[in-house]
């Protein structure tokens, strides 16, 4: 008994050795394999850091391969400009949606609420973003950074999938900034905003430009396209189905153009059906972009701010900015001194003309109503006891407002003289700096049965086009 027991005591030391030796082995083994794939991930944690300009002891501004000498870059910093433009025409439609402004002013006098009831079903036009430019002056890489974002491409959104353009519809410039900011990772310095009804305003103070576009511009009757012709969908009289190509209306063609005003805003509108329309819009729209901005710097310092501040000043103002001529006008035509009688005997008294005739009202395809009052409202008269301003008002909808000359500055910018002045230097070394265009990358999805085409954001494949800038941004502030 005492031989079993001292047998099993025996053999119990030796095994608890022998397991204890290869137990501490097996525990150095896995600790140095975790640390292991602990330090590599750290290593690789640091050179992300390292890149995106985070803190790193290792890597200052003086070590960043390839930077060029200060004294050869230009004064100011680096910065980010999104540039929009829109459909907005105020002085060719009449039927976009009224603010809760207009609504409380046209029915603040009503007693019945019957005529405002078609607001609610009215079609109303929309606001579009037509073209999305994101400028970078980079100083540290010395290159201006175009990069052209079609108004379709879709983002996600907390309400789903939408659109560039429908996000600044909805949501405004500010919004439109934060998802290009997103997107590329870069920070939005300055937005501007031109609407269309502004293109002749931008073209009076900076004149006409020339780029040479790549393909024909035509209309199919709802909007201007770079297609030949439209496809529509037709039933045959056998009741099978067949496809007729419609030929579309030219408007101007490829090459060389001096672009106006018109020109500026049929160029912006343009639809894109395909990454081949994408391309070319792309193209022509970078190509204005980097006149105009040699105007400016064509300009000088002082003349170059004068400009920014009528661009970014209402109209009316115009006369109170320093340095601005206005345009030579007719002188009128003089009159007779007091006691002089005309050349040709005495005077003659104005004929009183006949009443012009009336002209029919010429009616928008565009509106969803017709606006043609019923009825001879020239002898109409309000019943006894109606209230005759109540009743004038409902002669016409509520919701249409009068064409007008569209107020407000050509550029709505948050960008300010101050801002300007800070930022020329860079804006003068877009004739020296490299020009690099950048195409955001996305995936065109043609139209289907069950849905329309889209153009997907690849957000990835955005983000590392764009790390280079981010990089250089954040180790040389």
């Amino acid at each position: 008994m005492l031989s079993a027991l001292k047998n099993f005591g025996v053999t119990f030391l030796i095994s608890a050795l022998l397991f204890g030796v290869i137990a501490y082995f097996a525990t150095l083994f896995v600790s140095n394999t975790v640390n292991s794939i602990l330090d590599d991930e750290k290593n690789e944690l640091d050179e992300i850091i390292s890149a995106e300009g985070g803190p790193n002891e290792e890597t200052t501004p003086a070590e960043v391969p390839d930077a060029p000498p200060a004294e050869d870059l230009p004064e100011g910093k680096s910065f980010n400009l999104l540039l929009v433009t829109t459909d907005y025409r105020p002085d060719l439609y009449d039927n976009y949606r009224p603010s809760a402004e207009t609504v409380a002013e046209r029915t603040k006098d009503m007693t019945d609420a019957i005529p405002a009831i078609g607001l609610l079903s009215a079609k109303f036009r929309d606001i579009n973003a037509t073209s999305i430019v994101l400028v970078r002056a980079d100083r540290e890489k010395q290159q201006y950074v175009y990069t052209y974002f079609t108004p379709e491409m879709q983002v996600y959104t907390p309400a789903g999938f939408r659109t560039l353009s429908e996000i600044y519809r909805y949501y405004g410039t500010a919004s439109l900034a934060e998802y290009v900011n997103a997107m590329t990772g870069l920070k939005i310095h300055y937005t501007a905003v031109i609407d269309g009804c502004h293109f002749d305003d931008l073209t009076e103070i900076l004149g006409n430009v020339t780029v040479t576009l790549p393909r024909d511009v035509y209309s199919d009757g709802k909007e201007y396209t770079m297609n030949y012709d439209t496809p529509v969908e037709r039933i045959g009289d056998d009741g099978y189905p067949w496809t007729e190509h419609v030929p579309n209306q030219w408007i101007f063609g490829a090459g060389e153009s001096e672009l106006d005003a018109e020109k500026l805003y049929i160029l912006s509108t343009v639809t894109e059906h395909t990454e081949a329309d994408r391309d070319a819009k792309q193209k022509y729209v970078l190509d204005i972009v980097r006149a105009y901005i040699a105007k400016l710097v064509e300009a000088g310092d002082e003349e170059a701010a004068t400009l920014f501040v009528l661009l970014s000043t209402e109209r009316e103002n115009w006369k109170n900015v320093e340095g601005y001529e206005p345009p030579e006008t007719e002188a009128p035509a003089e009159s007779p001194e007091d006691g002089e009688e005309p050349e040709g005997g005495e005077e003659k008294t104005p004929e009183e003309e006949p009443p012009a005739e009336e002209q029919p009202v010429e009616i928008d395809p565009d509106l969803p109503f017709d606006p043609t009052p019923v009825g001879d409202v020239s002898t109409w008269k309000p019943a006894e006891g109606e209230n005759e301003k109540e009743t004038e008002a409902d002669t016409t909808p509520l919701w249409i407002s009068p064409l007008a000359e569209p107020a407000g500055a050509i550029l709505e910018t948050d960008c300010n003289t101050e801002n300007f002045r800070e930022s020329y230097p860079m804006l003068t070394a877009v004739t020296r700096f490299d020009s690099v265009n950048i195409t955001y990358p996305c995936t065109y999805t043609p139209a289907s049965a069950d849905s329309g085409e889209t153009y997907h954001v690849r957000l990835k494949d955005g983000l590392d086009l764009f790390l280079p800038y981010r990089t250089a941004a954040a180790v040389n502030p």
